[in-house]
């Protein structure tokens, strides 16, 4: 049996995409008879789970002080683990083989984007990535980018699984904020209001779509980000009347998401980079037809259960959700596609790929 430690601070809080990643991956790994997991977090004083261990330094000091040397030291805390996985960007340093996982390269090539935090975290994954640690990718796009840039480096791909349907676990409640907008038909997008998600060239190509389809609304889900002021100037600069049919809903409950991914006729997805695309397959899930990218791991994961066009191409963008929202044989023959689709993503393949990993490396 292997022990393996495995950093379980994106479980310790909101869950993110990275959370869910992390939960799918450790939830499969604990089934494993194979492997024995010691569950870390890097923190002082915060609350954890129970059978969490503790290291006890402040994070931001302790990746900041990672990048550049190996301290604070944490091998006196791995007394008999094997190996370590950093699960969200960072392993710390230490005398054991070590795996990190790298989702996406936004914030490795574009730092001046990123806050000084992210900064700190993707110097300190450069340095463990130059001084050996093998890079977990979860898509072939990212997998290529972090070959470019670090050329030397050992990179395993080793695909996520689909998470969990929402509907499965909550009530689908409508927002109140959608309250007023009655049984219009709408395109709904989930994620953060940042820069990479592209909102706001989503925003211009619905107010063209919405020209030829009276009816149709936008639905944005995603709690505030970097990319929020222009979003706002961008719907401010829209007539009355579509402005009216763009809803920006801020942070929303998994009962409202699940309402939203049952009820939407189709889910728009033009982010101008992603690592995976969580959301893709929860739209999959739901039967969703998908508008995606053709931009970082949008096409491999979607497959041909989504339209995908130029993210920076507005008038192609507002075609497809034309034909998206106008076309029931397409948006059948999306969801046949999202349907097979999704067999290519399950957690315990995940699982068994990331124990072949480990064996490999402490044989």
């Amino acid at each position: 049996m292997i022990r393996v430690g495995v950093d379980v601070g994106p479980l310790h809080g909101p869950i993110t995409g990275v959370g869910q990643a992390v939960d799918g991956m450790v939830r499969q790994l604990r089934q494993q008879t194979s492997v024995e997991l010691t569950e870390y977090v890097v923190s002082f004083r915060a609350k954890l789970h129970e059978n969490t261990q503790r290291l006890p330094f402040p994070a931001g000091l302790s990746i900041k002080s990672w990048g550049q040397r190996d301290f604070p030291p944490v091998d006196p805390f791995f007394r008999g683990v094997q190996l370590l996985h950093g699960m969200n960007y960072v392993v710390p340093p230490t005398k054991l083989p070590r795996v990190v996982t790298v989702y996406d390269c936004w914030a490795l090539l574009n730092p001046a984007q990123c806050s000084s935090i992210t900064n700190d975290a993707m110097k300190a994954l450069r340095r463990a990535i130059q001084t050996g640690a093998v890079v977990h990718t979860s898509s072939h796009a990212t997998a290529t980018t972090v070959r470019e840039l670090f050329p030397s480096a050992r990179i395993e791909m080793i695909y996520l699984g689909a998470p969990e349907r929402r509907s499965s676990n909550s009530q689908e409640i409508r927002p109140d904020a959608l309250s007023n907008m009655g049984d219009a038909p709408f395109i709904v997008a989930i994620g953060t209001e940042e820069k990479r998600k592209n909102y706001p060239r989503l925003v211009e190509a619905f107010a063209r779509a919405a020209r030829e389809h009276p009816d149709l609304q936008l639905v944005i889900a995603g709690s505030p980000g970097d990319d929020s002021d222009r979003l706002q100037q961008i719907v401010h600069s829209l007539s009355p009347n579509l402005a009216g049919r763009v809803h920006r809903l801020g942070r929303v409950t998994d009962d409202n998401i699940a309402w939203l991914y049952q009820q939407a006729t189709a889910m728009a997805y033009p982010s101008l980079d992603e690592g995976f695309g969580f959301p893709l397959l929860e739209a999959m899930s739901a039967n969703l037809p998908i508008v995606g990218s053709t931009s970082g791991s949008i096409p491999e994961v979607s497959g041909t259960a989504a339209i995908l066009v130029d993210p920076l191409d507005v008038p192609a963008l507002a075609e497809a959700l034309i034909d998206v929202a106008t076309n029931s044989e397409l948006r059948i023959k999306l969801q046949f596609a999202g349907a097979t689709q999704l067999q290519s993503f399950t957690w315990e393949k995940t699982a068994q790929q990331l124990v072949n990993l480990y064996n490999d490396l402490v044989k």
